[in-house]
């Protein structure tokens, strides 16, 4: 393997870090923001379980059996409250090893390009800006066709030149 192809092979790691990178920080907030979530409910429900307590203890006997069933579902509530915040601890903890893997990658990323010979380093830029280039003006030649064969199709004049 050529340095040229070293050098870009290190962009290209480089480049899919800081992906892998932006992606974990997404991850890492959803994970907040669902544990925030999970913590609000189980507050909410609480609260709930604890007014409906508050009013059904001034019911009859037979309301009792209600109250009860209220604190199951409450105690169901906290039970699938604390596996919820189980697996968002378990998730956060994932997200800060792919971290740590990907600050890793990082650094050798890192080491790989210091050790890409400087000529080398400077042609990077410029292939790229040819290459950039290219793709740019290809694009440009499909818009071109592509409205030429639109212009084609709805032009009337060309219908009756090809019947008169």
């Amino acid at each position: 393997m050529n340095d040229t192809w070293a050098a870009v092979l290190a962009i290209s790691v480089a480049l899919m870090a800081l992906v892998q990178i932006s992606m974990l920080i997404v991850l890492g907030v959803t994970a907040r923001r669902i544990m925030a979530v999970v913590e609000k409910t189980q507050t909410n429900v609480e609260a709930l379980a604890a007014d409906v307590r508050v009013r059904v203890a001034s019911v009859t006997e037979s309301v009792n059996g209600v109250t009860a069933r209220m604190n199951a579902v409450a105690d169901d509530v906290k039970g699938v409250t604390a596996r919820v915040q189980q697996v968002a601890h378990t998730f956060s903890d994932g997200v800060q090893r792919m971290e740590q893997s990907v600050r890793a990658a990082g650094q050798k990323v890192v080491e790989t390009v210091d050790q890409v010979p400087g000529p080398v380093k400077k042609g990077v830029p410029a292939g790229l800006a040819i290459l950039a280039a290219i793709r740019t003006v290809q694009q440009v030649r499909q818009r071109m066709r592509a409205d030429r064969a639109r212009r084609a199709y709805s032009d009337d004049d060309m219908y009756a030149s090809m019947h008169g």
